[in-house]
């Protein structure tokens, strides 16, 4: 299980798994956890938890930023023995991070398996737009965008899930109904909780 303390150095990621982010001028408190069966304690009663199966053996400091990297299949999760074994009070509050981009899955491949995991709320976690720059135009001509992700947030509404989106904060608010918007400027900056 990845876990990691919250840390103040500059250098270190602000997404340190399993514990609870501080919340942003606007934000609520939320914490990143892989779903393993000691990320449900300590939880305060209004905070967020971004579940993360994709985290597990990823460094937790650096995972969430590599996550999004074509280095490994971040949904195989999916299609392994994986439960979202969140104690019933707590799953209103869980939405799971699944790269909404995946070449590997259609939707429906995506949203049945989930929806018999136990899951009922979704976040574009990893997101493409954790790049910038060269990378991010590479990933635009590919149809890597935030709009894909978007669009493939929509289709998880209408199959029935809750849906939050992951973006930076100069991204325009989105015309789409979410939960929150996780608001980020890549690695070593804070992510923050907007309500969407």
């Amino acid at each position: 299980m990845a876990r990691a303390r919250a840390g103040s150095r500059a250098s270190q990621v602000a997404a340190d798994v399993g514990q609870p982010m501080p919340a942003g001028p606007a934000g609520r408190p939320f914490r990143i956890v892989a779903g393993g069966s000691g990320d449900w304690d300590d939880l305060a009663t209004d905070e967020i938890v971004l579940v993360c199966p994709w985290l597990s053996g990823l460094d937790p400091l650096s995972g969430l930023w590599l996550s999004a990297l074509p280095i490994h299949d971040c949904n195989a999760f999916i299609d392994d023995r994986w439960m979202l074994d969140a104690p019933a009070p707590l799953r209103e509050r869980c939405y799971v991070g699944v790269f909404a981009l995946d070449r590997l899955r259609s939707g429906q491949q995506i949203f049945g398996p989930l929806r018999d995991k136990g899951v009922s709320r979704l976040i574009n976690l990893p997101s493409v737009g954790f790049f910038d720059g060269a990378t991010a135009q590479t990933f635009g001509r590919l149809a890597f965008t935030l709009e894909s992700e978007i669009a493939f947030l929509a289709q998880a509404r209408a199959a029935g899930f809750r849906t939050a989106l992951c973006a930076r904060p100069d991204t325009p608010a989105p015309g789409q109904p979410f939960d929150f918007v996780l608001r980020h400027n890549g690695p070593g900056h804070p992510l923050t909780i907007a309500e969407g």
